[in-house]
């Protein structure tokens, strides 16, 4: 693309057209900025002048009464109300449960709720998990320890039944408890190292310098400002504890309200602005009482929030979309392009550009007939590929003086009364997105699931889609409050900004570094960007629009101000208010107590994600529904997966993206993947070469870009088409042990990617580490996350005890000292990958989509440990059924120079087994012999080959033509003189004279 382009058409008079076009090209008048301004706020965290809670009375606990797993307890108010954000509740219930041997659960509520008014403070358990006790764990059986005093006010502390370690502690604070706000402060060690918290943009590490600020919203990603998801779980770990130990604990508290965690120096303070307490201690300990961050992470995700989904095995391949492609025919290039230069492409997707004039369940009837897209998504079917649309979350509400604008499904829901509510009017909320004025799903409505499942099926009938993509699910709204009140004749209209491609909107940002490797595309970037940037100033394009600024609402007795809450979160949103952005605060729901979107904000990305899963289910019966969902809440991975939302095309953009990825492995949504090369702004070659190297290690791959940016197709530069083709061919190699990974998060709670310090818990120098990252436990991952090298720094943990390393490619051992950051080769076509040690990886020859992988032969990679030994284990079934009709977990064993399998359940794969390689073997075997099942075979007829230490089988598809794991293998290898007894009739003798030929790393 030239950047130097001339501005001639973009000057004068500005008149918006919607990129959307019907029979005809739509102009649309514009909605006024001033249609998105709100009073501007100070966060309470940066207001000297805002009351200290701390300076509250706090309360006092009486009337305990003990029970077979706890106690309970009534808390009083110890003195005058506070009234610090909030009115004061004089009288609360005290609730601590031993629910597990595992894990406490203190809660502390209201002592008087009414139905009335049970949303402002109680999480409904439909709505979000709630986890229960188990019915047999008591004090004396449990991991953890609570203790409490009145001594001077209530106060409480959580520590390790065993050790007495101190996890959690309010002692020398108060607890306040208002109906707008809560918070409760707990002690912390010196220089905690505490993580998770999702969703941010943030260092893994969180350190004590940071507030985490959860209200679910529409910008982007900002560092570390609020997003678009709400997890309120954090691990600790703690270095030379117990014994010299690493020890981990984990905290979820379970409430949807807006919040604060303020991370300070030996302090962390929990702030909601509703709701009630309602924690979950999580010991971390195993069976053996030792306890891991992963311990941790499983005990939240199995026992807290549900586990994860098993997603369709396709879902691992290769994904491409963007918005602006614009018909058919781009699309089919898209398709061609991947093909032509032969990069695996399993999924395309659309964005916006589908839709008539943005809405819903549309196609555009000249860019998108139903006709030629539909033959189109069947050839991708054809080809064993596939098809994913986006759906926003906001329905387009038609202009009723307007018969041809009549849009069925919103006059279907609204039909029904399915809409949020506007408490001023009485009738739907309005509020503003891409088509113009436009109403949210009130999920609390049964009916409403029936409305939407309708709507996605009828679209599928014209749309033949193999899952869905999410989108605005915060939900998101570009006006403040309901704006489209007596407006509705004016739609269909234009959002009140600038959109990308519009006049004055197109992207002249580059990477850093471009300016050194594009030097002269950088300067006439930088031209046309103030050219742009001038011409704009001169023409005003959009009125800025103007507002005012508002001081702190006081708490007013028996009344709680939704939209302008006394405590003020430090949202990203600018002037901060609860208004911008979303659907207002005191927006209505249906049910009987009109629950308000003060209560149910953070909830909608969750429930519309259920919904549509839901959905899916109906639309396909019996196979694993597939959503992308852009908000989430504790408990969505159990419905959908996440990406990223809107990154730039920057490498801090991607260097975060691993952080971010890490947080979510914790938060039982291992799906997760950034919109690879960056969705804003424009990437260039080396960016796009080492971001598509590093998401192919990530379990959602896909590349996503914004119009009026360059084009960013993996093909569309030589140097990333190549190192996307070489990335590609270790990841469809590993589909079946990424595939395994997910079975043990969906069954266990086991992390997919994971950050070095959860496999080495015993090295304090990894515990801030995310420049590196584990893929399971037995790949180590090594990025280039800076433009301008060719090499890159990493350490190899666990050297210092025996750990051995091979590199993927070459198979040879690493050689590195303790903590050593060790400089590797990096150039641009290349990421560095290694195996740990005692590692056994199932592999399968990659093809152009996982359909042709699946159908290729397997292989299997033995590296072997310091002792010689390796272990691995690979789980099949069909890749589709929710619940499969037959599964087989394979389990693969190295000792004594022999590899052995152990076979469970009958699911058929019908490849064969082609090659066995093992790494770390020091002299050539002397011997080979194999068998299948009880079968001994002719190991003459294998082809045996060593180099550099490694062993290379192959020939054994002519032993596994039923398939390659449908009896156990034994293949042992043996050397004269020392103790091998395998070697007989249907041996192999070999004297290794033969050479290693085209064999490379991961055995393909």
């Amino acid at each position: 693309m030239t950047v130097g382009k001339t501005f001639a058409a973009l000057l004068g008079a500005l008149t918006l057209v919607n990129a959307q076009t019907s029979t005809s090209e739509r102009i649309l008048s514009t909605l006024s900025p001033q249609i998105n301004a709100a009073p501007s706020l100070t966060p309470t965290i940066l207001d000297n002048s805002a009351p200290d809670p701390q300076a509250c009375p706090g309360y006092k606990a009486s009337n305990v009464a003990n029970n077979a797993q706890g106690f309970t307890a009534d808390l009083t108010i110890a003195g005058a109300n506070c009234q610090a954000f909030g009115n004061d509740i004089a009288d609360l219930t005290l609730e601590v449960s031993y629910q597990a041997k595992s894990r406490l659960n203190v809660r502390v509520y209201p002592k008087h709720i009414a139905p009335q008014n049970s949303t402002q403070y109680i999480l409904p358990a439909n709505l979000v998990q709630q986890p229960t006790g188990d019915g047999k764990t008591t004090a004396s059986s449990s991991d953890l320890k609570f203790e409490w005093s009145n001594d001077p006010t209530f106060q409480f502390k959580v520590s390790r039944s065993s050790t007495g370690e101190e996890l959690f502690s309010t002692y020398g604070h108060v607890l306040v408890f208002e109906d707008q706000f809560v918070e409760l402060v707990t002690n912390m060690v010196d220089n905690y190292k505490v993580y998770g918290l999702a969703e941010n943009i943030h260092d893994f590490l969180l350190g004590d310098n940071y507030t985490q600020t959860f209200y679910a919203t529409d910008s982007g990603n900002t560092v570390d400002g609020n997003v678009y998801g709400q997890h309120p779980f954090y691990q600790e770990t703690r270095y030379d504890q117990d014994n010299g130990k690493t020890t981990s604990h984990g905290l979820y508290a379970r409430n949807a309200h807006g919040q604060e965690w303020l991370l300070r120096s030996n302090t962390i303070t929990y702030r909601t602005i509703g709701g009630s307490i309602d924690l979950y201690f999580l010991s971390g300990e195993g069976a053996d009482g030792s306890s891991s961050a992963k311990e941790t992470i499983a005990q939240y995700q199995r026992d807290c929030v549900g586990l994860p989904a098993l997603q369709q095995f396709w879902t691992f391949g290769f994904h491409q979309v963007r918005w602006g492609y614009q018909n058919i025919s781009v699309m089919e290039g898209v398709v061609q392009g991947y093909r032509d230069a032969n990069i695996p492409l399993e999924c395309v997707w659309n964005d916006l550009d589908i839709y008539e004039l943005y809405r819903d369940f549309t196609n555009n009837n000249v860019t998108f007939p139903i006709g030629p897209f539909q033959a189109w998504i069947a050839s991708l079917h054809a080809n064993g590929q596939y098809y994913v649309p986006i759906i926003d979350s906001n329905i387009y509400a038609p202009n009723p003086d307007n018969a041809s604008d009549s849009y069925p499904p919103w006059e279907r829901a609204a039909a029904q009364g399915l809409f949020i509510r506007d408490p001023t009017t009485g009738d739907y909320y309005y509020g503003d997105n891409w088509p113009g004025f436009s109403s949210w799903a009130d999920w609390l409505l049964p009916a409403s699931q029936a409305w939407w499942t309708n709507e996605i099926v009828s679209w599928w009938n014209n749309t033949s889609f193999d899952g869905i993509w999410i989108d605005l699910s915060e939900a998101s709204s570009f006006c403040v409050g309901s704006c489209g009140n007596g407006r509705l004749t004016e739609n269909p209209i234009h959002p009140p900004f600038l959109l990308p491609g519009d006049p004055y909107s197109f992207d002249y940002l580059y990477p850093e570094g471009f300016n050194i490797t594009n030097a002269t595309e950088a300067s006439s970037a930088a031209a046309a960007s103030t050219s742009q940037a001038s011409a704009a100033s001169a023409a005003t394009p959009l009125p800025i629009p103007t507002t005012t600024t508002q001081g702190r609402t006081n708490p007013t007795p028996g009344v709680r101000n939704l939209n302008f809450p006394p405590y003020v979160l430090n949202t990203v949103q600018s002037g901060h208010s609860l208004l911008k952005g979303a659907i207002a605060p005191n927006a209505t729901h249906n049910d009987p107590y009109n629950t308000t979107e003060y209560e149910m904000h953070n909830l909608f990305g969750l429930q519309i994600s259920n919904a549509t899963y839901e959905s899916l289910l109906t639309l396909f019966p019996g196979k694993r529904p597939f959503t992308v969902g852009r908000s989430t809440f504790a408990g969505s991975g159990k419905t959908t997966s996440h990406w990223g939302g809107d990154n730039t095309s920057t490498w801090g953009s991607m260097f975060l993206s691993i952080s971010q990825a890490l947080t979510f492995m914790m938060s039982g949504m291992p799906m997760f993947g950034a919109d690879t090369c960056g969705f804003a702004h424009n990437t260039d070659f080396e960016l796009c070469s080492r971001w598509m190297e590093l998401s192919a290690f990530f379990p959602f791959y896909r590349n996503h870009n914004v119009k009026a940016a360059i084009s960013q197709e993996a093909y569309r530069w030589s140097s990333v088409a190549e190192a996307s083709r070489r990335a590609m061919h270790v990841r469809y190699s590993l589909l079946n042990y990424m595939y395994t990974l997910f079975y043990y998060a969906h069954t266990q709670g086991e992390t997919v990617m994971r950050a070095l310090a959860w496999e080495f818990p015993e090295d304090t120098s990894l515990a801030g580490t995310f420049t590196q990252f584990m893929l399971g436990p037995s790949l180590l991952v090594t990025p280039v996350l800076i433009p301008n090298v060719d090499t890159v720094n990493g350490v190899f943990p666990g050297v210092e005890d025996g750990t051995k390393w091979y590199d993927w490619y070459t198979l040879q051992a690493v050689n590195a000292a303790p903590q050593q950051n060790v400089t590797l080769s990096a150039p641009l076509e290349h990421i560095n990958v290694h195996v740990r040690g005692g590692s056994i990886l199932p592999l399968q020859q990659p093809g152009y989509t996982t359909a042709e992988t699946q159908s290729n032969p397997f292989g299997i990679l033995v590296a072997l440990d310091k002792n010689g030994q390796a272990s691995g284990s690979l789980y099949l079934d069909d890749g589709v059924s929710l619940i499969p009709s037959a599964t087989k977990l394979v389990t693969f064993n190295f000792a004594n120079n022999v590899l052995s399998t152990q076979i469970e359940g009958l699911y058929h794969a019908s490849a064969p087994l082609a090659n066995v390689t093992v790494a770390g073997i020091s002299q050539k075997p002397q011997y080979v012999s194999l068998s299948v099942g009880k079968q001994q075979c002719e190991a003459q007829k294998l082809t045996v080959e060593y180099k550099d230490n490694t062993v290379y089988v192959t020939g054994l598809e002519q032993f596994t033509q039923g398939g390659a794991f449908e009896q156990a293998l034994n293949l042992s290898f043996g050397w004269q003189g020392h103790g091998w007894s395998g070697h007989g009739g249907n041996g192999r003798d070999w004297d290794g004279s033969q050479q290693h030929g085209s064999h490379h790393g991961g055995g393909w």
